[in-house]
């Protein structure tokens, strides 16, 4: 173990009442963690009290601060030897269109107060806005930057821009990367899943079409397309799509349904339905509905990965549900709606595991659920072996990152 003292800075922890976010921030933790005697970790979070919440049940030396503007808190900034970006979709438009802009600019106050900046394990899509592309390649691109892209998709998305100085290095979701004693004590509240049956879990979420626009005098969110979702029509399918699986697991192998929500704020703050609400459309439209659970809103992180250990199968259009399954190595459907699930399912080899909700002749998609229920002894065995591959080359390019700022990792 090495007893050098550290700071780290994280920058953009926990998302905006996403669990998948949270969980992100505290890999970054433990990845930093495992590799120095000492952190301290100055963690900048869009939901402080939240973040405080979650971290209170994590060993370590943190302070939480809320998320600041776009040149703010240097003084603290200037404390870190690391600049740690840990914003899930750092790199995307089509949540906020200007993101990768906002994160760029960030980046200005590190660099120039010198500190060493990582983009840790982070989503990059393929960008388009001219100031997103110039922020990042004049204000992002450093020699001292170092940027760990979570797939081969995203590392193929940045080359393009072109970041020439700033050394690339392909990584993977960090939330891979945690270990199993991580996670002891956050048990998974068991009460409500049945000990005899297969359980198969949901991993859902309200679908947006256009970026949602934020709104500069309150610095709120405001959704673009319809208010409720429900009125674009791929919601509406994924919808009847995911009512349809639920009753096909019921009727076929007598299953219990389980939906897990990754989402939720307060209804003053909420631009998205919360994952709850969306589970209950689609249980409101299931034939068999007979032995149906919806786990509680705002769980720890850690409480949530431990649920998905619990399942036999999973169907998710949530990113985190499916690399919560994976790391589980419970086999794992994603919903092909989004360039970041096809770009997971691709890095872990299962391409197969992808299903069209759009897909109007269901038998194909009820053959591959038939299969993947019969051999998902040896399918859990393939992710285990896919996962230790991933979390390697992760740790391996983190190790990387740390030599080249002139901070050495104990296990290198």
């Amino acid at each position: 173990m090495n007893s050098d003292s550290k700071v780290v800075y994280l920058c953009g922890a926990g998302g905006k009442g996403n669990i998948g976010a949270e969980a992100i921030t505290l890999a970054i933790i433990k990845l930093f963690q495992r590799r120095y005697g000492q952190v301290r970790f100055l963690v900048s979070a869009w939901y402080p009290d939240r973040m405080r919440e979650v971290l209170s049940r994590i060993p370590g030396d943190f302070s939480i601060l809320r998320q600041e503007s776009l040149l703010g808190n240097p003084r603290s900034i200037a404390q870190a030897d690391f600049f740690v970006i840990c914003g899930d979709v750092s790199f995307s438009e089509s949540v906020v269109s200007f993101l990768p802009l906002y994160y760029a600019m960030r980046t200005a106050t590190a660099n120039l107060v010198g500190r060493n900046v990582l983009f840790l394990g982070i989503e990059a899509e393929k960008l388009s806005r001219f100031s997103n592309l110039l922020g990042l390649r004049w204000l992002a691109d450093r020699q001292s930057n170092v940027v760990v892209l979570r797939n081969e998709e995203s590392l193929f998305n940045v080359s393009r821009i072109p970041m020439r100085r700033a050394r690339l290095l392909l990584g993977c979701e960090p939330t891979l990367t945690l270990e199993k004693d991580d996670v002891l004590g956050f048990d998974c509240p068991d009460r409500c899943l049945a000990p005899s049956k297969l359980r198969v879990g949901f991993g859902i979420r309200d679908y947006f079409t256009m970026p949602f626009k934020v709104q500069l005098l309150s610095g709120k969110l405001r959704r673009r397309d319809m208010p409720t979702g429900e009125g674009n029509g791929i919601m509406r399918r994924v919808v009847e799509f995911t009512a349809e699986i639920a009753d096909f697991m019921a009727q076929r192998y007598d299953a219990q349904i389980i939906f897990v929500p990754h989402h939720y704020l307060p209804e003053k703050e909420r631009v998205i339905r919360p994952d709850a609400e969306v589970a209950k459309t689609i249980i409101e439209r299931m034939q068999v509905a007979k032995d149906v659970v919806v786990m509680e809103d705002c769980l720890h992180p850690f409480t949530v990965i431990n649920i998905y250990k619990e399942l036999d199968v999973v169907f998710s259009m949530r990113h985190h549900a499916n690399a919560f399954g994976f790391w589980n190595h419970v086999p794992t459907f994603g919903y092909d709606i989004h360039p970041k699930l096809r770009a997971f399912f691709n890095q872990i080899g299962r391409g197969d595991m992808l299903l069209d909700p759009c897909a109007t002749d269901m038998s194909e998609v009820y053959a591959k659920i038939d299969r993947a229920v019969r051999k998902r002894e040896s399918l859990s065995r393939e992710l285990n072996a896919s996962l230790e591959v991933l979390v390697r080359q992760m740790n391996a390019s983190l190790d990387v990152a740390l030599r080249s700022a002139k901070c050495e990792s104990p296990f290198t």
